[in-house]
């Protein structure tokens, strides 16, 4: 019975004991938070692959589950103006060198890291890296290109870089690339006031690739050339918007 009492004693200690240190252990640490240390730096090719065993899909599925959580983690959320651009450039460069195939990384980019709001200046490193993630247009790769160019022209105002990637996106040789992606030149040279330059780019692409498009489409050229780049008078003297008269 004494040696019952004694065990029942020493646990009753122990289990107390516990409680007093888990109380103290979270009194002195209640209030240390996770530091956001901005973006890490980007290892090499071989070093990706080092920590993968080899495996490029390994390498670039973990980098892009980092690179989508980097900022959300220890309780905390970590606003989009607060991350380094130019290293995060770096990082979804390191992911085209693993995979160019994929479409995981760009739209992250886009859609995510693209989205900041109020800080054009950081924006570069993503349009540069939605330019690389087009290469040639084929399948729906050109809709990062367009990406780029939108977000050139509408979230950085660079009319001229905007127009740069609007020229390289209508130059794909991609049958099913959609119409306005052809005509995007035109709506940045009319917004730059190049009403000339516009007009003779949208007449030229009615003239090459008016069989490649629904009739639909080629009324919305019609009308675009008629009804934006054309003032009225203009548009009652040109013979193609005979149709709108």
């Amino acid at each position: 019975m004494v040696n019952v009492d004694k065990t029942y004693l020493m646990l009753t200690g122990f289990f107390a004991l516990s409680i007093a240190l888990n109380i103290a252990l979270w009194s002195s640490v209640r209030t240390v938070r996770v530091e956001w240390r901005d973006v890490p730096p980007t290892p090499s090719v071989s070093a990706a692959l080092w920590s993968s065993l080899g495996d490029r899909q390994l390498a670039y599925r973990s980098y892009g589950t980092m690179i989508q959580n980097m900022g959300y983690t220890g309780g905390t959320i970590t606003s989009l103006k607060d991350y380094d651009y130019n290293a995060l450039g770096l990082w979804f460069r390191l992911a085209h060198k693993l995979d160019p195939k994929s479409d995981f990384m760009p739209l992250l980019a886009g859609y995510a890291f693209g989205s900041l709001r109020g800080h054009p200046e950081k924006l570069p490193p993503i349009i540069d890296y939605l330019e690389l993630a087009a290469g040639n247009g084929e399948g729906q790769k050109w809709r990062f290109m367009g990406q780029a160019a939108f977000l050139a022209r509408f979230k950085m105002n660079d009319m001229d870089r905007a127009l740069e990637l609007a020229r390289k996106l209508a130059a794909f040789k991609n049958p099913d690339m959609a119409s306005w992606a052809r005509q995007m030149p035109v709506f940045i040279l009319n917004a730059q006031g190049e009403k000339e330059a516009a007009y003779a780019f949208m007449l030229n692409l009615l003239k090459t690739e008016s069989h490649n498009l629904h009739p639909n489409e080629v009324n919305a050229t019609l009308a675009y050339i008629c009804e934006q780049i054309l003032d009225e008078h203009e548009a009652a003297v040109e013979p193609l918007c005979s149709v709108f008269h």
